[in-house]
């Protein structure tokens, strides 16, 4: 799956910038329990980088992937990040059918 950490991440119509992802390999996600826990709907946006160096409007990239619901992450996870910024971290798995990906993203605190 092309999702890169600088991408952002669209559930509903909430947009989380992706700090990290990395393919999910685990016999775990091929099950239909699993499948079933991916209940949201998400697509990816991308800024495409443009011959100056900067990077434009980000456009959408990927679209209908199914995700589980945002959850807090870990304490390794966070600390591994290592934010420190007002935000919180927060993760999800990914699939577009064929395989997993494992993101970490940002969003706000409340």
């Amino acid at each position: 799956m092309d999702i890169l950490e600088g991408d952002t991440l669209v559930v509903g119509s909430k947009e989380y910038p992706i700090k990290e992802c990395g393919e999910w390999k685990t016999d775990r996600m091929n099950t239909p329990s699993f499948r079933r826990m991916a209940i949201e709907t998400a697509s990816t946006k991308r800024p495409p980088a443009l011959s100056d160096g900067k990077r434009g409007a980000a456009a959408t990239k990927l679209t209908g992937l199914r995700c589980t619901p945002l959850d807090p992450v870990s304490a390794e996870i966070r600390k591994r990040v290592a934010l420190d910024t007002p935000m919180e971290l927060l993760q999800t798995f990914i699939t577009d059918g064929q395989g997993f990906v494992h993101l970490v993203v940002e969003d706000l605190k409340k």
